[in-house]
């Protein structure tokens, strides 16, 4: 089920209600990153009232003109939905799913992906706002 949120720069949301596996990719052409090489992407994202087995899944980031899903899927972090989130001012949560250099994959889309590779049961409960890529922000250590 869709649902049109028209105060956000996504115009429609998606509602997870038992869906059997999680694949939720997001891809972004490179070319139209701004010059800043590190980027970060997250998973923005609500848990409805009856949430239940979302509790681990797996992110991927990949360029793909050269990596394929099998290669990327050894090197797949862990992402925890529930505890490694962190609450945006716009009410939204948001999860970091991984980063990568935009000078790597140049001539072509990044893909960021949150998907269970083994099934755990029905999901359900999400709502997904969308997959942002942002430029990586570097902390200045004072002095």
């Amino acid at each position: 089920m869709l649902i049109k949120d028209q105060s956000k720069k996504f115009s429609k949301v998606a509602y997870l209600h038992f869906v059997p596996q999680l694949d939720i990719p997001g891809r972004k052409g490179t070319k139209v990153l701004s010059p800043k090489p590190d980027y970060v992407d997250y998973l923005v994202f609500k848990l409805g009232n009856k949430s239940c087995e979302l509790e681990y899944s797996n992110s991927i980031i990949r360029f793909v003109n050269y990596e394929s899903d099998t290669e990327t899927e050894k090197q797949a972090n862990t992402v925890k939905l529930v505890t490694s989130t962190k609450l945006r001012g716009d009410g939204w949560m948001e999860v970091e799913l991984g980063y990568f250099n935009s000078k790597e994959g140049s001539d072509g889309p990044v893909e960021a992906r949150l998907l269970e590779m083994k099934r755990h049961g029905d999901k359900s409960g999400l709502i997904v706002e969308g997959i942002e890529f942002r430029p990586k922000i570097i902390k200045c250590r004072s002095s």
